[in-house]
């Protein structure tokens, strides 16, 4: 199934960059980098979907439910930075994006949580705002 979903995407991918103009290989035009990336993915599609095909591939121990706890909070956690960062800045929506996503795990400790969050959110101020300078609103907009 994973296979699949990559030769859909992938192959979406490359067919959508078609319209920015490839352009050649000396002067690549703006839809050079998707569409070769969208055929990597067709093709890592493909090598992955094969083995199980030929009745070659393993079922992976523990993967046979699907983790709904770590698909609801990982997806809450990217739109909850979509949304917070114009309306609230970076620091807090940061912060609640990692936050979210480290209750995708049953195993996180709320100690854990936290201090991932305070680090994490830290690296992305110095990293964006501090060394990339950045014009960032830090809190509010």
């Amino acid at each position: 199934m994973a296979g699949g979903i990559f030769v859909v995407l992938g192959g979406a991918f490359a067919v959508a960059a078609r319209g920015y103009g490839l352009g050649s290989w000396d002067e690549m035009g703006a839809g050079m980098f998707p569409f070769v990336l969208g055929l990597a993915l067709v093709g890592f599609g493909v090598a992955v979907a094969v083995p199980v095909l030929r009745g070659g591939g393993e079922q992976t121990p523990g993967l046979s439910r699907l983790p709904w706890r770590a698909i609801v909070c990982v997806s809450a956690a990217v739109v909850s930075f979509a949304y917070l960062l114009p309306s609230v800045g970076l620091i807090p929506a940061t912060a609640t994006t990692v936050f979210v996503t480290c209750l995708a795990s049953p195993a996180t400790s709320l100690v854990k949580a936290v201090l991932g969050t305070a680090g994490i959110t830290v690296a992305c101020y110095v990293i964006f705002v501090v060394a990339l300078q950045l014009r960032l609103p830090l809190f509010g907009s």
